[in-house]
C-alpha cells in the first residue's frame, strides 16, 4: 500500500497524482499495489489507511513512516503553525501509523517498523531546529519501542538518509546556497551533491525482509556510498563527588573535569 496526501512541501493542499504513480510504477513491473491518500497527522485517516491494507491483503508485515514536511529558517521566525505542522507529520505521523499497524504485527508475531529520521537528529544543523526536534523524537520513538516489541518479534529501526535529490532534499540545497551564500558549484565541492533517492532502497529492503530478522533499535544513515551505523547518546565520562555536588563544587572544579 502507497500512501501519499500528495500535498506541497509546506504541508498545503492534496494530490492523488504522487501515490497513484508510485502504484502504477509497481504494477508496471508485475507487483501488486494500492493507493491511500491519508493525512498521515491524522490519526483517524491513518487508521482507515491500514484497514484498507488489512482488507486487501490481509495482514501487516512492513511499515514505512517517510512522510515529510520543510520548515527551514532560523526558529525565531518560525510560527506556531510551522512547528506543529513539522511535529505532527514527522512525529505525530509515525505515531499514528505505529498505533494502528503494530497490534496486528504484535499479535502475528513478526513485523518489522522502518522510521525515517535525518542527520539533523544527531548532528548539529543551523536553521533546522524544528526538523531536529521532529526527527530527533522519532529515533528516541525508535529506541523505545525496539525494546517494547522485541518480546514478540517486531523489529524497529531507523533509516537516516543523507541529503537526498527529493522535493524536501532540493529545497534544503538551496536553502543552504542562500543561507551560506554559495553557488551550486561551491556547496558540492563542501557537501557533495544530493543523492539519487534510489541509493536508499536497498537498505529497505533488507530492513524489511526476514534477512534482517536479527537487527533491531538501530540508526542506518546512507550517504553516497557510505552506510554509517549510528549509535545513540551514551554516558561517555562520570564525575563521582562523595557526598554529593554543591553549587561551589561545580564553579570551583566542575569545569577542570572536562579537560584531557
Amino acid at each position: 500500500v502507497v500512501n501519499d496526501l500528495g500535498s506541497s512541501l509546506q504541508g498545503r493542499g492534496e494530490s492523488r497524482g504522487p501515490a497513484d504513480e508510485v502504484v502504477a510504477e509497481i504494477e508496471a513491473l508485475g507487483g501488486e499495489a494500492l493507493a491511500s491518500y491519508a493525512d498521515v497527522a491524522n490519526h483517524e485517516e491513518a487508521a482507515r489507511s491500514v484497514g484498507e491494507t488489512l482488507a486487501a491483503f490481509g495482514r501487516v508485515d512492513v511499515l514505512v513512516n517517510n512522510a515529510a514536511v520543510s520548515r527551514r529558517g532560523p526558529l525565531l521566525e518560525l510560527d506556531e503553525e510551522g512547528w506543529d505542522l513539522t511535529i505532527d507529520t514527522h512525529l505525530k505521523g509515525s505515531f499514528n501509523f505505529i498505533r494502528h499497524a503494530a497490534p496486528h504485527m504484535l499479535a502475528q508475531g513478526s513485523g518489522s517498523i522502518i522510521n525515517t529520521t535525518s542527520g539533523a537528529a544527531f548532528i548539529p544543523t543551523a536553521r533546522s531546529g524544528v526538523y531536529a526536534a521532529a526527527k530527533g523524537g522519532v529515533l528516541s520513538l525508535m529506541m523505545s519501542l525496539s525494546v517494547e516489541f522485541a518480546p514478540q518479534q517486531v523489529r524497529v529501526n531507523c533509516v537516516s538518509p543523507g541529503l537526498t535529490a527529493t522535493r524536501l532534499g532540493n529545497t534544503a540545497f538551496e536553502d543552504m546556497q542562500q543561507a551560506f551564500g554559495l553557488s551550486e558549484t561551491e556547496l558540492v565541492e563542501q557537501i557533495g551533491a544530493p543523492q539519487s533517492p534510489a541509493a536508499l532502497a536497498p537498505l529497505a529492503v533488507f530492513l524489511a525482509s526476514d534477512a534482517s530478522r536479527e537487527i533491531s533499535g538501530r540508526t542506518f544513515e546512507v550517504v553516497g556510498e557510505s552506510i554509517h551505523l549510528v549509535t545513540a547518546p551514551t554516558r561517555s565520562r562520570t564525575f563521582v563527588k562523595p557526598g554529593g555536588w554543591s553549587a561551589e563544587d561545580f564553579f570551583d572544579s566542575f569545569p577542570r573535569r572536562f579537560e584531557g
